[in-house]
C-alpha cells in the first residue's frame, strides 16, 4: 500500500511526472490575484505542503472560511505555479482519499491522474478549501461511497452532490449579506416626522405638492 510522505506528496513512483514548475521571474507575468498567493507560498511545492492532506480537518472546521475564504481556484494555481499544478496539487488529495477509504486495491496512477485532470479543467472555479472540505466529506460518508474499489465517477456524481451544497451555503450567505445591508440601511434611516423636527417644520402643516411648503 502506498504511504504518504510528510509534505502530503505521494512517494516518487506515484507522482514521477508531477514535477513542480519554476516560479515567474516578475509578479507581473501573472494575474494580479495570483500576487498574494505567490507572496505567501512562492511555489507549488510550498503549496502543496501547507495544504496537504492532513490539514483536511483543521481547514474544514469552519465551512464558512472553506466557501467564502481567500484560497485560491483551481485556475489561479495554475496561472500562479504553471499549467498542471492543480493536477499536482490534486493527486496526493485524492490518493489519500483511497487510503482512508479501505479499499481493496489502492487507486493507480492513471486513475489518479484521469480524476486530477477531469476535476481541474471541469471545476477550475473552485478553491482549494472548498475541495478539500469535499474531500472530508467524502470520507466521511457524506455522498456517494466506492465499493471495494476506486470509482472515478463515484468522486465525480458525489462532488456534483457538493456543488448543490455550495449553491444552498451560497445561497443563505448571500441572503443573510442582504439582511445586514436592510438592517444598516434602516438604522440609517429617519421618519419624516424626525426630519420634519430636525429642520423646524410643522409636518402636520406641510402639505406635499405644494411649493410654498417645500421642505428644506
Amino acid at each position: 500500500m502506498n504511504r504518504m510522505q510528510q509534505d502530503g506528496s505521494l512517494p516518487s513512483r506515484t507522482h514521477q511526472n508531477l514535477c513542480e514548475k519554476c516560479l515567474p521571474t516578475t509578479t507581473s507575468q501573472v494575474p494580479e490575484d495570483c500576487v498574494s498567493l505567490l507572496k505567501k507560498h512562492g511555489s507549488i511545492g510550498d503549496f502543496m505542503k501547507a495544504n496537504n492532506p492532513s490539514v483536511q480537518l483543521q481547514i474544514c472546521k469552519d465551512t464558512d472560511t472553506c466557501f467564502f475564504g481567500d484560497a485560491p481556484t483551481l485556475s489561479i494555481l495554475d496561472h500562479a505555479y504553471g499549467k498542471n499544478s492543480a493536477e499536482a496539487w490534486l493527486v496526493p488529495q485524492l490518493a489519500e482519499l483511497s487510503l482512508c477509504c479501505g479499499l481493496k486495491e489502492d487507486a493507480s496512477k492513471e486513475q489518479l491522474r484521469f480524476i486530477a485532470v477531469v476535476i481541474a479543467t471541469d471545476f477550475h472555479w473552485l478553491k482549494t478549501s472548498e475541495l478539500m472540505l469535499f474531500f472530508f466529506r467524502f470520507k466521511a460518508g457524506y455522498y456517494e461511497r466506492f465499493f471495494s474499489r476506486f470509482d472515478p465517477q463515484t468522486i465525480l456524481l458525489s462532488l456534483q452532490e457538493f456543488i448543490q451544497d455550495r449553491a444552498r451555503a451560497w445561497e443563505i450567505h448571500d441572503e443573510e449579506e442582504r439582511r445586514m445591508k436592510d438592517a444598516e440601511h434602516k438604522a440609517r434611516c429617519i421618519s419624516f416626522e424626525e426630519y420634519c423636527k430636525r429642520v423646524g417644520v410643522n409636518p402636520s402643516s406641510y402639505i406635499l405638492g405644494e411649493k410654498e411648503n417645500t421642505l428644506p
